[in-house]
């Protein structure tokens, strides 16, 4: 039960708990602003002392830093320990355990940090996945107070759905503020805050800069007003909300009038040179911003569960995240990262900077699932008509068309962004041709007119690769138009052996695709043509001498597998074959990009 002392004393551990960990947060702030984070040269000791020398006050500041880490260790076990035997409380353990799982990560990430000299964007994730725990560590305790429980025997079954669209706003901002931390670490590490020294451009009226610090800087100043716009739409719009509790609206306003505060601070700091202290108290604030907005979501989570005054046992971590995650279309989304990556290893010759490689796959994934969340979002309707789709998360109900849309408008500017600061131009701007292609020309136009749809929309895949190949090259040559045709050719035959198995959902759904107006046999010679085609384009490389025998030879006999199921599906066009088709489809794209890079760094 969850009463008597014990109950009492858990609420105590998980505050305290919290506040621990909010505490490390705002002086690992402290520890990277005054430049400590080598104050101890080693790892886990201090120049070899379990104590550091006196009179190093940058080797205290690191040391320090680490006995508040070491200290949460304990908290959290016990905390997590407690609410799994004494109180049986599953909404309270399970995201502490994860909490702990990701401080011994952090500890890890921690000590290669030192190793490596702190690498900025390692340090960005050092601070991410402390975030993380703060934010997961806050769910526990603020469960455990349960404000929202004092009211819920006089809320009716309409208040919920206010509270679950609420908790689904504030967590889209949360990820946007998430976002905007990480930008945030990202330039005090790099150095690049003094790249931009005027405010609120750089140097004067420019807007984006040509150097990459300069860039990184600006980066944190437009995601820090995206931000901001977001903050202030979701304090109006829940002050005006009915069904909404005070206590969610008091704690994002909070949030808010701390984010005018931090606005202020980050310019104070830029005119008065970013002096140690000032920095830290700007590093500080941001995390009292997440914080606040982590006990606001929770708390519209909390009031969500509630219904007449009887509390669901929880809601799984997995149910909070997946509606976004599968609203990106992750099957999709990873088999056009896949192109990429092979694209940059192929125009690299092997594995391209590490550097390069993480930040053109993250804004990969993001602007490529953000075009696919707005697939979700346009498509809707069609997809309750039918079967397969009927579970997605805007038809199901688990999210709102709104907050759709606020996902993929975040992930595509993000991705856009990301791509544009840290990769090149030329990768930005393919990889926002990609997502006019298949959400403007492709989704809200061919898809419902023609049964060519996918031959000319389905070209959106084939800047997947181009973006890889520019990421680093910085240009498009003619082997990037290969590996945008290779795309163009192959995505018939694979769509089409999937509209042969899927045929029924897009005829009760009335879309055009070729076997629903043709019929499964005349589409099957269609996409054994496309097959034809495809597999002549693959020659092309080695009879221009950019590919070598072992491409010749790899490429012969994927062609040959293709080759062999496209004319059995056009012989029979059943829907057993067509599965084989669809499913041998992806594995020969894998396989092809796997041959090609093989061939690139193995030459015969």
């Amino acid at each position: 039960m969850q009463n008597g002392k014990a109950w009492k004393g858990l609420r105590i551990l998980l505050g305290i708990t919290a506040l621990a960990i909010g505490l490390l947060t705002m002086w690992g702030a402290l520890v990277r602003t005054t430049g400590s984070g080598l104050g101890c040269p080693d790892w886990p000791l201090c120049y070899g002392r379990v104590i550091p020398p006196l009179d190093d006050i940058a080797a205290w500041f690191e040391w320090i830093h680490r006995l508040l880490a070491a200290s949460v260790t304990p908290l959290l076990t016990l905390s997590a320990l407690v609410a799994w035997g004494k109180e049986r409380r599953p909404d309270l353990y399970r995201p502490l355990f994860w909490a702990l799982g990701l401080v011994f990560g952090q500890a890890l990430l921690g000590g290669l940090t030192v190793i490596l000299e702190l690498p900025p964007t390692m340090v960005a994730v050092h601070l991410g996945l402390a975030l993380s725990i703060l934010a997961l560590t806050l769910v526990a305790a603020v469960r455990a107070f349960a404000p929202w429980s004092a009211h819920a025997p006089h809320r009716e079954l309409s208040s919920v759905q206010p509270a679950a669209s609420a908790m689904r706003w504030i967590g889209m901002t949360g990820m946007g503020l998430f976002a905007l931390t990480l930008v945030g670490a990202t330039v005090t590490g790099s150095g690049a805050s003094w790249a931009c020294r005027s405010w609120p451009f750089c140097e004067g009226w420019v807007v984006w800069p040509d150097d990459l610090l300069g860039r990184v800087h600006m980066l944190h100043r437009l995601v820090a007003l995206g931000v901001g716009l977001a903050l202030a739409w979701l304090a109006v719009r829940l002050a005006t909300w009915r069904g909404i509790s005070r206590g969610i609206f008091v704690w994002v306003l909070t949030a808010f009038v701390l984010y005018l505060i931090q606005i202020g601070l980050g310019a104070i700091n830029l005119w008065m040179g970013f002096p140690a202290l000032l920095n830290a108290l700007h590093l500080g604030l941001a995390t009292a911003i997440w914080a606040a907005m982590g006990i606001a979501w929770t708390w519209a989570l909390g009031e969500a569960q509630w219904v007449e005054g009887i509390p669901e046992e929880t809601v799984r971590l997995r149910n909070l995240w997946e509606p976004y995650f599968t609203l990106t279309k992750p099957g999709i989304v990873a088999l056009l990262l896949v192109t990429t990556a092979g694209a940059m290893m192929i125009a690299q010759g092997g594995l391209p900077p590490i550097v390069t490689f993480i930040y053109t796959l993250l804004g990969g994934f993001l602007i490529s699932g953000g075009a696919n969340a707005m697939n979700n979002v346009w498509d809707a309707e069609l997809d309750r008509r039918m079967h397969r789709t009927a579970r997605r998360p805007i038809p199901a109900g688990r999210l709102g068309r709104g907050e759709a849309a606020g996902v993929a408008v975040l992930f595509s500017v993000l991705g856009f962004l990301l791509l544009w600061t840290f990769v090149n131009t030329t990768a930005a701007l393919l990889a926002l041709a990609g997502w006019i292609w298949y959400v403007g020309i492709y989704t809200m136009g061919l898809k419902r007119w023609t049964p060519q749809n996918i031959v000319i929309g389905g070209a959106a895949g084939g800047f997947a690769p181009m973006v890889g190949w520019a990421a680093v090259t910085g240009r498009v040559d003619p082997m990037a138009l290969f590996l945008f045709a290779l795309i163009f050719f192959w995505t018939p035959p694979h769509t089409w052996s999937f509209a042969i198995l899927t045929e029924r959902d897009y005829r009760e759904a009335g879309v055009p695709m070729l076997p629903v107006v043709t019929g499964a046999r005349p589409a099957a010679f269609r996409a054994f043509l496309y097959t034809i085609l495809l597999v002549l384009l693959t020659l092309v490389p080695f009879a221009a001498g950019a590919m070598g025998r072992i491409y010749l030879a790899g490429a012969l006999a994927l062609g040959a597998w293709l080759l062999f199921l496209a004319f059995r599906l056009w012989q029979t066009p059943e829907k057993v074959i067509a599965r084989r088709m669809y499913h041998a489809s992806n594995a020969y794209l894998f396989l092809f990009f796997v041959l090609m890079v093989l061939d690139r760094m193995i030459r015969l």
